[in-house]
């Protein structure tokens, strides 16, 4: 379908006066100047389509990618690019790519590795506070393991992963269980300070009944708060159907859905277990955009560094 617009019928009406009256008349008449009419005329071959705007990008830059870089781009991406452009920004500077973060995610949007997704933006008013230092504050957080990536007889038992994620590191600690219960999440919080090798002063959780009781229907804690208050830590609540609230471990879960159970199946429970550890390891050692293309491991050394010095 050839598209006719108003910018080219006013240049075949321009030509066509042109020829006829002269180019000093036609640029009186169109309020133009005379070297205007002389490169619509150059260009015109009685057509209108000839009149078209044409595109002004540059057929080269001096400053575009090279082979080389794009080949580079490509390779780390396939190798890292599960675990987020960050990672790949951080992998590609170390074979020697000196451009901005920015530039390479362009590139990569370019060549179809990645679809540009439209992000619906949130009205939601609450604002989360970060923890400002290890153990300030942490997320936990309990998830089903899909049926679908379990190929082993579990006699009708489910399995769960229990997470913990530092805010101020994105430091994770994973575990795999077969019960969502207080018992299970208690066990988790006697250790999860060792994991993560940092005091903790407050966990943030929702309102499950694996973590705490609701106030309203009995006035006994549960195991998770007993243990809670022996280690001196503080349990604050997300308010009730407020998952955002618990932002930082429920986008980890999507990115676990994403990475491991969407991609893989286990024929074994110890399979299962050790898969998760490998993926937790991966996880802290992978450079992070909001950590500044540091990993949690980087930040939680680099604290510890200024915190000594």
């Amino acid at each position: 379908m050839t598209i006719i617009t108003e910018e080219m019928r006013y240049r075949h009406k321009l030509c066509e006066y042109a020829l006829k009256h002269g180019v000093t008349k036609t640029a009186r008449r169109y309020h133009t100047n005379r070297q205007f009419v002389y490169r619509q005329l150059e260009k015109y071959d009685g057509t209108v389509r000839s009149l078209a705007l044409r595109s002004r990008r540059p057929k080269s830059s001096p400053n575009a990618h090279s082979y080389e870089e794009l080949k580079l781009i490509k390779k780390m991406y396939k190798r890292n690019g599960t675990y987020g452009l960050a990672e790949v920004y951080v992998r590609c500077k170390t074979k020697g790519y000196s451009r901005s973060f920015g530039s390479m995610c362009r590139q990569i949007r370019n060549t179809g590795l990645v679809k540009t997704e439209i992000k619906r933006k949130s009205y939601t008013r609450y604002t989360g506070l970060d923890g400002k230092y290890p153990g300030d504050k942490v997320q936990i957080d309990i998830k089903d393991i899909p049926d679908s990536c379990i190929r082993f007889p579990t006699y009708g038992k489910r399995y769960y992963q229990i997470t913990a994620i530092d805010e101020y590191t994105r430091k994770r600690v994973l575990k795999i269980v077969k019960e969502k219960s207080t018992y299970e999440s208690a066990v988790f919080l006697k250790t999860l300070e060792t994991e993560f090798g940092f005091r903790i002063k407050t966990v943030q959780v929702d309102n499950g009944y694996e973590f705490v009781n609701d106030p309203e229907k009995t006035d006994k804690i549960t195991m998770f708060q007993e243990v809670a208050n022996r280690l001196g830590i503080k349990i604050k609540r997300t308010r009730p159907y407020s998952p955002w609230q618990n932002g930082k471990v429920e986008r980890s879960h999507r990115e676990d859905d994403r990475i491991i159970y969407s991609r893989m199946v286990f024929t074994s429970e110890r399979e299962l277990e050790e898969t998760i550890k490998k993926h937790e390891r991966r996880y802290n050692s992978t450079a992070k955009y909001v950590l500044s293309f540091r990993s949690p491991n980087e930040m939680l050394e680099k604290y510890n560094l200024q915190k000594a010095s």
